[in-house]
């Protein structure tokens, strides 16, 4: 009876389904996807573009922000078109609904376990595992796509950008770079257990509306004490120098740390963008598409190996 048990928790965590309950094993297109894990079905959407440019295909994982969903971010990321144009897969996982308690105040929203979650979540409700579930997913990929295990990549908005932080120390196995817009590492006890490169770029009014100052659009703008702690947390937990190249312009300005404390050769970018608020822009809601900056990134990078 054991052994009957284990195997249809297996076939459940690695067999997903359709919304419709017909597999979508390969499926060219858009994909809603469910896979049953920790005793809860758990969504996300693949979108694979028709035309192959890639064989194997790199994929991007984009994490939503809090309140949002997969559905949302396949809209106004830009990854899809993104997908379409690079010929890449686009992942667009959604987060559970929890109960959160924000200044004396419950309500119930999609968060991701960013490794801060335990802080303000509504106590008796048990926190699930996105790491698992992240991880999984590669899994449900490399069974039923044409994936480059090489070419893993992460981003993430917000309380997904938290995340994709924490993914940044804790799947590097997998990861062969990440980029985050608008959200920090919030647990800063873990450790990685490799080295990848990572961006982190945030709109210089999103940082006005947290600290009440606008940052100076020159070298010193990093130097307000609570983002350059923030900034540097990363830095030092990718175990690079904390001397940096600085790059002016117009719309964006960037520091650029990669010099490694050890023999690794990766890298960290933060930029700040120039009048963007609390955004992921799309050319819609901002003129930069994000997701072309941050491909134009990720191409840089791949695994050297696959274990």
């Amino acid at each position: 009876m054991k052994k009957y048990q284990a195997i249809i928790l297996i076939c459940l965590i690695s067999i997903p389904f359709s919304l419709s309950g017909q597999p979508p094993v390969g499926k060219k297109g858009k994909s809603d996807c469910i896979i049953s894990l920790e005793g809860m079905d758990r969504h996300f959407i693949v979108y694979q573009p028709d035309s192959i440019i890639n064989d194997p295909m790199p994929v991007v994982f984009m994490f939503h922000g809090t309140s949002g969903n997969g559905e949302k971010f396949y809209n106004i990321s830009g990854w899809k078109e993104m997908a379409d144009k690079a010929g890449l897969i686009s992942v667009f996982p959604s987060a559970l609904r929890y109960c959160i308690e924000e200044n004396s105040t419950q309500k119930h929203t999609t968060k991701w376990n960013d490794g801060k979650l335990e802080k303000y979540a509504c106590q008796g409700q048990k926190l699930r595992d996105d790491v698992l579930f992240f991880r999984e997913m590669v899994n449900y990929l490399n069974m039923h796509y044409p994936v480059d295990a090489k070419r893993i990549y992460a981003s993430g908005f917000s309380n997904g950008a938290n995340f994709v932080s924490r993914l940044t120390l804790e799947a590097p196995d997998i990861l062969a770079a990440t980029a985050m817009m608008a959200g920090f590492l919030q647990d800063t006890s873990y450790k990685a257990s490799s080295l990848i490169s990572s961006y982190l770029a945030i709109g210089d009014l999103n940082v006005m509306e947290s600290a009440g100052i606008r940052p100076s659009w020159d070298e010193n703008g990093i130097n307000m004490p609570k983002l350059q702690e923030r900034v540097m947390i990363i830095a030092d937990k990718l175990q690079l120098d904390r001397t940096y190249n600085f790059q002016n312009g117009d719309s964006i300005i960037t520091w650029q740390f990669d010099k490694n404390k050890g023999s690794a050769s990766n890298m960290f970018r933060f930029s700040l963008i120039k009048d963007l608020d609390h955004k992921y822009p799309n050319g819609r809601n901002y003129p930069l598409v994000i997701a072309e900056l941050f491909w134009e990134y990720f191409m840089q990078f791949q695994k050297e190996e696959i274990r």
